[in-house]
């Protein structure tokens, strides 16, 4: 359990974190994710024909949800 916590955590403090890798971060589908993404102004940045979401992003993004979340959901 701690190995499987410890990746994640390493995976999301990587600069940049492409969309399906993010989704399945979150929990989430793709076509959903995306959908996230434009709701809730989540930056991304291009390069190439790749988007990506800055690790840092994505962290503050994850904060606020956990944030936003009742707490009889956890």
């Amino acid at each position: 359990m701690q190995t499987e916590t410890a990746t994640a955590t390493q995976t999301r403090t990587k600069m940049f974190l492409d969309i399906p890798t993010a989704a399945e971060l979150a929990g989430f589908s793709i076509r959903h994710f995306r959908r996230i993404i434009e709701e809730d102004n989540i930056p991304i940045v291009q390069i190439g024909r790749k988007f990506f979401i800055l690790g840092r992003d994505f962290n503050n993004w994850e904060t606020s949800k956990r944030a936003k979340r009742p707490m009889h959901a956890m």
